[in-house]
């Protein structure tokens, strides 16, 4: 078996960072090193990840894509894999994304699980399980068969290390969405695989503030490095809605009215599904605010 490295980049997450590299130390294929990159966290992380055989390294971009651009320069392997802090994988993980590489295969991609047991974790979670809420990106939702993407997900990948060094690495000032542009950038090599099969769990313990910010960033990052995909669709409808109330306003009524009839409709459904009347409006104001905040910023990166 080639050799694999495994780069987790991390900040302050120091109650989620055992039982990643519990999982990682437990695979049925044994990672040649794992590598904890570490943005200078203020609280136990790097203490708790010493008690591993890890190698730490520190970055100081203050950037997701820096941290993970620091863990390439830095490994040995022949592949890369790469997970985050707060992921737990699933034993075969590793196994399962190796297996994949082919003629053609520029990168692997897993499946993401989202767990948690609040009422806002677990609403985000099943919105994000939904067209409307990830626009059918493996990166935010669980697909259960295998296909040819555009993107795949930083949290859950492997690669080539001497192919991303072709690619050019990651873009050392992306603060989010650094695995698409590299995902781009590897597309013009060959393809990228999403396998149902290597699965982690992401424990996100995310209330709706941090969700808020989470979604800011991640439109920002699309808007800033001009990555254009079904993502794009709501900052786009939200802009015609505004300049729908300016010129016709009984368009904006009749589009704010089709998108809350969807939202009730998605809460609804998640009421049956779930057993519980609660989802019927906590789904809906996840959904709001993640548009929201995406919108405002896909337009701030954009302009910026």
């Amino acid at each position: 078996m080639d050799k694999i490295s495994v780069v987790i980049p991390t900040k302050n997450e120091e109650e989620k960072i055992k039982r990643c590299l519990e999982a990682v130390f437990n695979q049925t294929v044994q990672p040649f090193e794992v590598i904890v990159v570490d943005g200078r966290s203020t609280d136990q992380t790097v203490e708790k990840a010493r008690k591993f055989p890890v190698k730490i390294l520190y970055e100081n971009y203050h950037t997701r894509a820096g941290a993970c651009q620091v863990g390439v320069e830095n490994a040995k392997g022949k592949f890369i894999a790469f997970t985050d802090a707060d992921c737990i994988p699933e034993r075969d993980w590793l196994e399962n994304l190796v297996k994949e590489f082919g003629a053609g295969i520029v990168g692997v991609g897993g499946g993401i699980k989202n767990i948690g047991e609040g009422l806002w974790e677990k609403s985000i979670n099943l919105a994000m399980g939904t067209f409307l809420g990830s626009a059918n990106s493996v990166q935010g939702r669980f697909f259960k068969d295998k296909r040819y993407v555009k993107s795949i997900s930083g949290s859950n990948s492997i690669y080539r290390r001497e192919d991303i060094s072709k690619a050019g690495g990651f873009d050392l000032w992306l603060s989010t969405a650094e695995d698409t542009k590299l995902n781009k950038k590897l597309l013009r090599m060959g393809k990228l695989l999403y396998t149902p099969n290597a699965v982690i769990l992401h424990h996100h313990k995310r209330g709706l503030r941090d969700f808020a910010k989470r979604m800011y960033q991640y439109g920002y990052g699309k808007g800033n490095s001009r990555l254009w995909d079904l993502q794009i669709i709501p900052p786009i409808l939200i802009l015609l809605l505004l300049a729908s109330l300016i010129f016709t306003p009984l368009i904006f009524l009749g589009m704010v009215g089709m998108y809350v009839a969807m939202l009730a409709m998605m809460g609804m459904k998640f009421v049956i599904q779930e057993r519980s009347f609660k989802y019927l409006l906590s789904v809906p104001i996840v959904y709001m605010i993640e548009h929201g905040s995406y919108t405002i910023g896909f337009w701030r990166g954009l302009i910026k």
